[in-house]
């Protein structure tokens, strides 16, 4: 098995990122291509693991650095400390995933799908993203260097045009990752 297709779906909060990514995951699920998320929680405040009263959080809190509780029906990893986004892709990588969708990480840079709601505000992030997929507006583009930029636009509510584009991307990439 080769390495798994990476996109990156980056955008300021409330662009649309979880949307996006919860529709390509649905499409991605149905042609049986298995997907990891990494999402970045970039409110630097504690992610809550929902588990007060259980084992888990008695591990936690005797010292466990890590814990993972697993069924038949589920498993579910928690720790102490922030999982750095390459070592989430490698853990991700002997899961054996086909496609991992990261949303977020905007410093960090993967192939990605850049998300814009009003282009003068949301210009940096375009600006300094590399390997930008598509971009995906709310807004017609009009300024130059989007005009400029080599990868596709496409407006948000031509959604069938976005979503056909990112699944050919993501199935025409696994093929390669396959063929290795």
């Amino acid at each position: 098995m080769g390495s798994p297709v990476i996109l990156q779906v980056v955008g300021y909060q409330n662009s649309g990122k979880t949307t996006l990514i919860s529709k390509i995951l649905k499409e991605l699920g149905s042609r049986h291509i298995h997907v990891g998320v990494i999402k970045h929680h970039g409110h630097g405040d504690r992610v809550d693991p929902n588990d007060s009263g259980k084992d888990t959080e008695q591990h936690r809190s005797a010292g466990a650095s890590i814990t993972c509780v697993t069924s038949t029906e589920n498993s579910i990893l928690t720790m102490n400390s922030e999982l750095p986004l390459k070592k989430a892709i490698a853990l991700y990588e002997t899961l054996e995933m086909d496609c991992i969708l990261i949303e977020g990480y905007k410093n960090i840079q993967f192939p990605r799908v850049v998300l814009l709601r009003d282009e003068m505000e949301d210009r940096e992030i375009l600006m300094n993203s590399h390997d930008v997929i598509a971009s995906i507006h709310s807004d017609k583009p009009n300024r130059v260097n989007f005009q400029e930029s080599k990868s596709p636009h496409f407006m948000r509510d031509d959604e069938e045009g976005w979503k056909d584009f990112l699944i050919t991307y993501i199935t025409r990439e696994h093929g390669k990752e396959s063929e290795s």
